[in-house]
């Protein structure tokens, strides 16, 4: 039997939300929690644990970054929750606006669908390296 993994998405646009679920349910083995503001996924994030983070940069109520700092340094069940961060920006762009990353990978939209896969399964802990065939 396959493990099951608790997934959280805080994503306030509702096409990325679908597209996400999308992809993630050819995964099969994950049950995936969708809010859509920074306020819903604190709450969350203090009522369960999940595996995996997933977290819009650019959110009503509390951003994205703020959203992780807080869950960082708060010691609560998903503080050391492996995070990825959907930004518009790249990680160079934030740079020089002088945005540090606070999670622990850093994808730009839009979504690029093996990236975005051989992540999940690698932060989840499944991941298989990367060979000629797409995952």
């Amino acid at each position: 039997m396959t493990a099951r993994h608790r997934i959280l998405l805080a994503e306030d646009d509702e096409i990325s939300q679908a597209i996400v679920q999308h992809i993630l349910a050819g995964l099969g083995n994950v049950d995936l929690v969708i809010v859509s503001d920074g306020r819903e996924a604190l709450l969350a994030c203090m009522a369960g644990k999940f595996d995996l983070l997933i977290i819009d940069r650019k959110m009503p109520l509390i951003s994205g970054d703020k959203l992780i700092r807080q869950l960082r340094t708060s010691g609560n069940l998903n503080s050391k929750t492996p995070v990825i961060l959907f930004s518009a920006s790249t990680a160079s762009e934030l740079k020089d606006m002088g945005v540090s990353c606070p999670a622990d990978l850093l994808l730009s939209k839009p979504i690029n669908v093996e990236e975005f896969l051989f992540s999940v399964k690698a932060l989840i802990g499944h991941a298989v390296p990367p060979d000629n065939s797409p995952i």
